[in-house]
């Protein structure tokens, strides 16, 4: 199975989760960087990591229509693409924070504390629904 990493991206906080080779997601940590340096900082984590493909999190609307935000994530992969000498897909996201949230509140953890893992907790549900889509084919 390839190594993945998946990213819960967000303007000033970038959540990023991992898979270490196994069909397991780890919530890994919370970049709070904007620009280059998250891009720098992304690759330096993928490169420690050994990370084959990278995938980052696609804000839809629940009819599967582009938003603004959505297009900032575009920009964001492609320059991802110029650096990563491995594969970078964007998956949909739809309702992972939510979700995250969810699980959080039920692990009852403080408003405080959920705030300072959601981020990575939300990537590891990315990459969680994209190995399980894939299967055998990661």
């Amino acid at each position: 199975m390839k190594r993945v990493m998946a990213i819960d991206w967000g303007e000033k906080r970038i959540g990023v989760a991992f898979n270490q080779g196994t069909g397991f997601s780890f919530p890994c940590e919370v970049i709070e960087a904007e620009g280059e340096e998250a891009i720098n900082k992304i690759l330096a984590l993928a490169k420690e990591l050994k990370a084959e493909v990278i995938v980052v999190g696609l804000p839809l609307h629940l009819d599967a229509s582009f938003q603004e935000e959505a297009r900032r994530v575009e920009k964001f992969k492609k320059k991802l693409e110029q650096s990563f000498e491995g594969e970078v897909v964007l998956w949909d996201e739809r309702l992972s924070t939510k979700e995250a949230e969810k699980r959080l509140i039920e692990a009852d953890l403080s408003r405080r504390k959920r705030k300072k893992v959601i981020d990575k907790v939300s990537a590891a549900l990315i990459l969680e629904t994209y190995l399980s889509h894939m299967g055998n084919e990661v």
